[in-house]
């Protein structure tokens, strides 16, 4: 997974696209299994209304990931493929960690002002502490984080320990029933947002 969203952002990033608002909730998993799964970055307007907790509106400004924004975004508005790099170092920690929430003992305006003081999110209980490394990386200043093309580089160097430690046993009873009722009022959410707007939430008729 990790590796598929790397090389969509190396596309964006040859583009000089910037994203603004890289996380998992805005990726595609076209599969469970690692043979057939294809991960696709998207970018969808409704997630900050089922997502909510995950955005901050600043005064005068509109709602803002403030959990995957970078320090430099957070203070002076700057957005740019190194403060993209940053937030797919938090995607990787969502990764890792099964699905958690970054900074999950803290609201978002405190975030915002942990991360101005230098704060960084822990490394979770499976991921290896290589590509935790990386994401410390993608958590440096600006100007010395590493480009998509070397993030993508060094998780194909890594590509046979990353999910073999994120699927590893350590207490994933736990972690597997947290992410189930959470995903079941996630569904709920997004229904009861469906039914609000007139929107069908089955759109091609499945049974």
């Amino acid at each position: 997974m990790c590796e598929d969203v790397a090389r969509g952002c190396r596309y964006l990033e040859e583009l000089h696209f910037v994203h603004r608002d890289l996380a998992c909730r805005n990726c595609l998993v076209s599969a469970r299994d690692r043979e057939n799964r294809v991960v696709k970055i998207g970018d969808f307007g409704l997630a900050r209304d089922i997502y909510k907790n995950d955005y901050y509106r600043k005064e005068g400004e509109g709602l803002l990931p403030v959990r995957w924004m970078a320090p430099e975004s957070l203070v002076d508005g700057v957005f740019t493929s190194q403060s993209d790099v940053w937030a797919f170092g938090v995607l990787m920690w969502e990764i890792t960690s099964l699905g958690q929430q970054p900074y999950p003992a803290r609201n978002n305006l405190e975030v915002l002002h942990y991360v101005r003081a230098g704060g960084r999110l822990p490394k979770p209980l499976n991921c290896p502490p290589t590509l935790h490394q990386l994401m410390l990386r993608c958590w440096s200043p600006a100007d010395a984080r590493p480009s998509f093309k070397i993030c993508l580089e060094s998780i194909v160097v890594l590509r046979g320990h990353i999910e073999d430690a994120v699927l590893s046993p350590v207490h994933a009873g736990h972690y597997l029933a947290r992410r189930g009722k959470l995903i079941l009022n996630l569904y709920l959410r997004a229904l009861s947002l469906c039914m609000e707007r007139g929107i069908s939430a089955n759109p091609w008729n499945v049974n």
